[in-house]
């Protein structure tokens, strides 16, 4: 058994099966919320502190020792955080399960569990292939004003605001339909999980 990783995917191949898993397969556009001011981590940290001063008043309440209160608060927020990132932000998985011996494609979805969605037969891929879409700013007015917060607060955020271009990876099947596995602004890392499926696939 062999596996690569890359930025934003995953390829484990074993002897007759491919597993490709990768959290970015959507095609929509991004929010206007950015990655570099509104992540998962800045969610987590938010909850938590939500939780925490929860747990201070609370603890507010029944004591007025200070030093008490603000352990409680620190262990709350220091337990509560890295729970919040790995099981309620974490990020959504798609997984795609070549299987040459049972001759299925199995498509699973993951968030908090892992689920099936659905299951194609190998002989109904006609083929793999690179598209390009190109997602225009939809609120450039909602752009402009984070923008104009940003800078008052001394902070730049690279490619905020810009025209993003997607690379996706498609299977097509024989009834016509698409199925996108995998989209990602870096064309290369796009090209490079095209090669590996498609020469699992020999098609």
């Amino acid at each position: 058994m062999s596996s690569a990783k890359f930025r934003n995917y995953t390829v484990i191949t074993e002897e007759d099966k491919l597993i490709f898993t990768t959290p970015t397969y959507r095609a929509d556009a991004d929010s206007v919320l950015h990655s570099g001011i509104y992540n998962r981590e800045f969610s987590s940290a938010l909850v938590s502190a939500v939780v925490a001063g929860i747990a201070y008043m609370l603890v507010v309440f029944n004591t007025g020792n200070t030093i008490v209160r603000s352990l409680v608060f620190l262990l709350t927020f220091t337990v509560s955080f890295p729970f919040f990132r790995k099981f309620v932000f974490k990020e959504g998985l798609l997984e795609v399960v070549f299987n040459a011996v049972s001759g299925e494609v199995k498509i699973y979805t993951s968030w908090m569990t892992k689920r099936l969605k659905e299951t194609i037969s190998i002989k109904n891929i006609k083929d793999i292939t690179i598209e390009s879409r190109k997602h225009e700013v939809e609120n450039p007015d909602a752009v402009r004003f984070v923008k104009q917060i940003s800078l008052q607060h001394g902070t730049v955020i690279p490619g905020f605001g810009e025209e993003k271009l997607l690379f996706l990876l498609k299977l097509h099947l024989s009834d016509g339909s698409e199925k996108i596995i995998y989209s990602d602004s870096n064309m290369q890392d796009v090209i490079t999980a095209y090669d590996e499926i498609k020469g699992f696939l020999k098609i």
